[in-house]
């Protein structure tokens, strides 16, 4: 049976690894072989390795990162979040807000299994 919370609570690590730019902690959100196709429109990142890059690549264009969940809903092994990011351009300085939804799949231990991200 699925821990709902259990769910949650990784959605939640997954966000706060992201604002606090801790790569490995976002990592640690995903099952092994795990599928994260983020945003949906772009190639899946079906390795540990591709997800680093990607999370690099993007925490590299910026600075001073706030993350919002706001709005976290569980339906069995699925979870759904609402999101908000602001930050500064690590270019020029200006403001960056990115909105999205993520809908995911977890494992029995919570871990992310698939994820589909929609900015």
């Amino acid at each position: 049976m699925t821990d709902i919370e259990k769910n949650k609570a990784v959605i939640h690590r997954f966000w706060h690894a992201i604002a606090s730019r801790d790569v490995d902690a976002y990592l640690a959100t995903f099952a092994p072989g795990a599928v994260a196709r983020d945003p949906v429109s772009q190639p899946p990142l079906e390795t540990e390795a591709q997800r680093r890059a990607y999370l690099e690549g993007i925490l590299g264009g910026l600075d001073d990162i706030r993350v919002s969940i706001d709005f976290l809903t569980s339906c069995g092994d699925h979870t759904a979040s609402k999101w908000t990011v602001k930050a500064k351009s690590a270019a020029d300085g200006s403001d960056v807000v990115l909105e999205g939804i993520d809908t995911a799949r977890h494992g029995e231990d919570g871990l992310i299994v698939e994820l589909y991200g929609y900015f």
